[in-house]
């Protein structure tokens, strides 16, 4: 009868642990605070991924404000460059100072 049961009997994947395993286990994990500080870590990093995502985002923003404002300020000069300027009498001047030919 017991030759059938051994027959029978398959070890399981999962090995049971001893009570005594487990405190010690639970013990070393307190003492080092392995949990809290993965846990705490874990959470520090996802905040500051989220934080560089913000950061990004401004930074793109910032940059396409820079890009138009540069592109305004291109038209405005070419604007003024292809038009005669007067200057602080209110006299019309032409690109090329000096006035005589």
């Amino acid at each position: 009868m017991s030759s059938d049961m051994d027959r029978d009997w398959k070890p399981t994947k999962i090995r049971p642990q001893s009570t005594m395993a487990q405190d010690f286990s639970s013990a070393l994990d307190s003492a080092f605070m392995l949990d809290s500080d993965v846990n705490h870590l874990s959470q520090t990093v996802d905040q500051k991924k989220q934080q560089m995502m913000i950061q990004s985002r401004e930074l793109e923003e910032l940059q396409q404000r820079i890009r138009d404002a540069e592109n305004r300020l291109k038209s405005r000069q070419s604007v003024n460059f292809g038009s005669p300027s007067t200057n602080r009498n209110g006299e019309g001047q032409t690109a090329g100072k000096g006035g005589s030919a």
